[in-house]
């Protein structure tokens, strides 16, 4: 079973109400396969790396034939996001089954970290029991936030793993706990994990495991306010990791020389 396939049929578009639009492209051959290992986003802030993983990840548009318009899908595990096999409750039965999503931003819901986990993820009730049923996770610290995040959405048994700037506001403990996190995770059932983190892209260029994959050419267009059309270009550099294990063996060995 090809647990975390994405094939890629460029270009991608997609609108939000008539006033503003993203287009994804790539120059050669338009289709791209991601599959069985760890690809890295590159690019300016606003640049559209967000929206491009919340599209792989069925969060964003409207999941229906007209989700993606005109031109260019996705298919994960050969089912094509525009297609007649999907719908709302589909791509919902997908995201649980097959996709753990870490946002950029901690959203916790007002109740304790128990019951966040509980109702977030809850796939297993043993494992609630390592949460306070009192503390709420308003009360902790950005980085203690986002390890109580890690322990609720990174789940060991799910093939694909989206992380958003998950480095972000961690000190070198948590940094050390996340790649321990990522390590045991690809060594039992990850397949595919699609990283964004400015802290960590300089490094990540110069690392001999990854290569340079593609370049996404981005179109956004803005109408809102009943302006002119505002048309601005950006670009997302796409780098593959080859020696995943290598990559997270190095990881933590630095956090634990930090």
């Amino acid at each position: 079973m090809d647990a975390g396939r994405f094939e890629v049929i460029f270009p991608l578009l997609m609108k939000w109400e008539d006033t503003f639009s993203i287009k994804f492209d790539v120059s050669g051959d338009k289709r791209k396969v991601f599959e069985d290992g760890i690809y890295y986003l590159e690019g300016d802030n606003g640049a559209g790396k967000t929206t491009f993983l919340n599209i792989l990840a069925l969060t964003a548009g409207r999941i229906s034939k007209k989700s993606i318009p005109g031109r260019g899908t996705v298919r994960f595990n050969y089912l094509a996001y525009n297609g007649d096999g999907l719908d709302p409750l589909k791509a919902a039965d997908i995201r649980e089954k097959f996709f753990c999503i870490y946002p950029q931003k901690a959203f916790f819901l007002p109740v304790s970290t128990r019951d966040n986990y509980l109702i977030l993820n809850g796939s297993d009730p043993e494992k609630a029991n390592q949460f306070s049923a009192h503390q709420y996770p308003d009360l902790l610290s950005g980085g203690q936030q986002q390890q109580v995040l890690m322990d609720i959405v990174l789940d060991d048994k799910k093939p694909v793993w989206f992380l958003d700037e998950p480095l972000t506001n961690l000190d070198a403990e948590r940094r050390l706990y996340f790649w321990n996190t990522l390590r045991q995770g690809y060594r039992r059932a990850v397949r595919t994990i699609f990283f964004i983190d400015h802290w960590i892209g300089a490094q990540i260029k110069q690392e001999t495991g990854f290569k340079h994959r593609d370049v996404l050419k981005v179109t956004l267009e803005n109408s809102q306010g009943g302006k002119e059309i505002e048309v601005a270009t950006r670009q997302i550099d796409i780098y593959e990791c080859r020696w995943p294990e290598t990559f997270f063996n190095d990881q933590i060995e630095k956090s634990e020389r930090e």
